[in-house]
């Protein structure tokens, strides 16, 4: 098959055609890796499926894990209260 790169706003982007997308279950908003060969000469457009999908919500492990040890060290201060708030 045969595309075109397109100008999109300041970006290029390729359509994929509707078969294929179907064909990989995929759907807009599916996440993608595009990898490039080491060698320049080819593109890859591989889908990410997740073992547990998480639809734009993060998960706390994830972001617990993420995180350096220095975030759960000590406390921090807001500052004064603004406004009603009570502390």
């Amino acid at each position: 098959m045969t595309t075109t790169l397109q100008r999109w706003g300041n970006s290029q982007g390729v359509r994929i055609p509707k078969d294929m997308v179907e064909m990989l279950g995929l759907e807009i908003g599916s996440d993608l890796v595009i990898e490039l060969s080491e060698d320049r000469s080819h593109i890859a457009i591989v889908p990410v499926h997740d073992e547990r999908p998480v639809r734009r919500r993060h998960r706390i492990k994830d972001l617990v894990a993420a995180s350096s040890a220095e975030a759960f060290k000590g406390e921090f201060t807001w500052g004064k209260p603004q406004g009603r708030e009570v502390w």
